[in-house]
């Protein structure tokens, strides 16, 4: 090995385990964490559900939701949508996710559970795969979204700080 291979090697970052994450595409990525963040509540749900007893399963439910939120928003922002700032403003808008989210939940759990007597460990398994996409939808549109990139005449008016521009 030449010393210049060596500067080169020295010199030239080797690409980090998060570099290769970021070229996955964001639905990969998504789908990934959601599926990590949804077997955690599901692990939790089951933890809450063995400590106060299934028959209190819509308690053990909010509580579940409660307890993960801040885990899935962090991955949700950091890992999957990687957007900057906005912490409160994004956080708000995961949590009326999560309500509406938990309010399909325990609807399907309702149904799946007291109507057509599934059993509880499989009606939340199946309730969590419906909610996988339609949370990827709002997560995407509304509480990561991305402004809009300036069009052309956008960009050249504000040159000219003619029209004010979004940041």
């Amino acid at each position: 090995m030449s010393i210049i291979s060596i500067v080169k090697a020295a010199i030239i970052k080797e690409k980090t385990m998060i570099d290769h994450w970021f070229e996955l595409d964001e639905r990969l990525r998504f789908i990934t964490m959601a599926s990590l963040n949804m077997v955690l509540r599901y692990l939790i749900f089951i933890l809450l559900s063995l400590a106060f007893g299934s028959i209190h399963y819509q308690f053990n439910l909010l509580l579940m939701w409660l307890l993960s939120s801040f885990i899935a928003f962090y991955s949700y922002k950091k890992l999957v949508f990687d957007t900057q700032g906005n912490h409160l403003q994004e956080y708000l808008k995961s949590i009326g996710i999560w309500i509406l989210s938990y309010i399909i939940n325990a609807a399907l759990l309702s149904l799946l559970v007291s109507r057509l007597q599934w059993n509880l460990y499989l009606a939340q398994g199946a309730a969590i795969g419906v909610l996988l996409i339609s949370n990827y939808l709002l997560f995407k549109h509304f509480a990561f979204r991305r402004p809009a990139p300036l069009s052309l005449w956008e960009k050249i008016l504000s040159m000219f700080d003619i029209v004010k521009t979004k940041p």
